[in-house]
């Protein structure tokens, strides 16, 4: 079927040639043919004699009824035109909406072969996807070193068993760890408090030791003050008479060699002895009370500290002990 073009000049004026024109104008011309014969029956009718018109009286009614049939058949073909015009302007107006209707449908034609397209395209990527998946399905299946699928369900439960089993486990875990947590904290505050009582015990004690060594150097300086009385002879009685005393002659006693120092000298010796004493107690606690100082700052080495210290005053007691044994063994050999 050849699609319907527009005509250009020459076809339409060979189209209107073409057209019934003699019967359409055929009314047209039959009034103005009548209207021509009407004026020339009416000059000729003035020049005529008054006889001749009783003769033209009959064809004046038969022109009146010719005249009326061409304009009714004028009328009728103007009516035919305007129901003709009519009718063109309705089917114009069908056509327009056709027209419109077709390139509605046209439009969505186009939308949907789009639409079709794009879910082609989808289903191509769709069907290469599932081609590879079932390349990789088919090495993987075509391997005889996996287990049964009934064998890999297994194992994926009892996996599953064992995550909750861990999840349970994790789960107790916390709960122990926050228990742990508690006591360490308890632990550490009764170790500080632990640490304070100690080092509350120990200021104590260091503040008795140097109220006692306080109150020994002064009886030390006092009996330092005082004259020796080692080698004075005592009486025998209560002291209240005037006789002057003999000295009394031990039997189990050694007898004094020309070596032995005398009175005077053993006095010196135990002043000595006292002041060494006193100095060496002095200058074990200076470094005693330096660390007591430097170990108040830091918590972590009062207890070394303590336990030096303690371990120090132990062995300078000691030594004490025994240079005070040693002094009076030696005063009574002296004696």
């Amino acid at each position: 079927m050849a699609s319907w073009e527009l005509l250009d000049e020459k076809g339409e004026s060979e189209l209107h040639k073409s057209r019934l024109l003699n019967v359409e104008e055929k009314p047209f011309k039959r009034i103005t043919k009548r209207l021509s014969s009407i004026s020339a029956i009416v000059s000729s009718a003035i020049q005529s004699d008054p006889a001749a018109q009783n003769g033209q009286t009959t064809s004046s009614a038969q022109l009146q009824e010719d005249l009326t049939f061409d304009f009714a058949a004028f009328d009728s073909s103007i009516a035919r035109f305007q129901f003709l015009h009519d009718a063109n302007v309705r089917e114009r107006q069908r056509y327009e909406a056709d027209k419109q209707r077709i390139l509605a449908e046209c439009q969505a034609a186009r939308e949907n072969n789009a639409r079709l397209r794009e879910q082609l395209e989808d289903a191509k990527a769709t069907l290469a996807r599932r081609k590879k998946f079932d390349e990789l399905a088919e090495k993987i299946l075509s391997n005889r070193l996996l287990r049964p699928r009934e064998d890999q369900f297994a194992a994926l439960e009892k996996l599953e068993e064992e995550c909750k089993e861990l999840e349970r486990e994790s789960e107790t875990y916390s709960g122990t760890w926050k228990e742990r947590r508690d006591q360490f904290n308890r632990i550490m505050e009764e170790g500080m408090l632990l640490r304070r009582q100690i080092r509350d015990e120990k200021e104590e004690v260091d503040r008795r030791e140097g109220m006692n060594e306080g109150g020994e150097d002064e009886a030390e300086e006092q009996r330092g003050g005082e004259p020796s009385a080692t080698g004075t002879p005592r009486p025998d009685g209560d002291g209240t008479s005037n006789e002057t005393p003999q000295p009394t002659i031990s039997v189990d006693a050694p007898t004094p060699s020309v070596s032995s120092p005398r009175p005077d000298r053993l006095q010196q010796l135990s002043a000595e002895g006292t002041g060494s004493r006193a100095a060496s107690r002095a200058s074990t606690r200076e470094p005693s009370r330096t660390r007591l100082r430097e170990g108040s700052g830091s918590e972590t080495g009062e207890d070394v500290d303590m336990e030096d210290t303690r371990h120090e005053e132990g062995e300078e007691e000691d030594g004490e002990d025994k240079s005070g044994a040693g002094n009076g063994e030696k005063m009574e050999v002296d004696n």
